[in-house]
């Protein structure tokens, strides 16, 4: 099953933005297949772990990435100054990566948006 190609707007993103963006999109643009693998010594790995759980959600025609993200932000590198997990600091990674998430999505074709159609139908049939 082939992955939607993206074409992201990369006009307003940071550097680590589009560096995040090269690990969930290959040099073709094809959306990766399989999650990033998360590295512990290196934060910028859970964060494109997190960003493509997010987007493949949205677009991918595979119905096991379809399913709820409900963990999808345990892979963030959100720690507390104690080295902690922190649920806290983890929401606010999750929005500044959003502008990441958005680039990439609205950088696929809206017909290939697989995953919002079938919740789209869930919800209002």
């Amino acid at each position: 099953m082939a992955m939607p190609i993206s074409n992201p707007d990369l006009t307003n993103l940071t550097r680590e933005e589009k560096d995040i963006i090269g690990l969930v999109v290959k040099k073709n643009g094809q959306i990766r297949a399989t999650k990033p693998k998360v590295k512990e010594d290196e934060p910028i790995t859970g964060k494109a772990s997190y960003v493509w759980r997010m987007v493949v959600f949205m677009v991918s025609q595979n119905r096991v990435h379809q399913c709820m993200p409900m963990t999808a932000d345990f892979d963030l590198p959100a720690y507390d100054e104690e080295g902690k997990w922190s649920s806290r600091k983890s929401r606010e990674m999750a929005e500044t990566l959003k502008a990441v998430e958005d680039a990439i999505v609205n950088g696929v074709d809206k017909s290939q948006w697989h995953g919002v159609r079938r919740w789209q139908k869930a919800f209002y049939g």
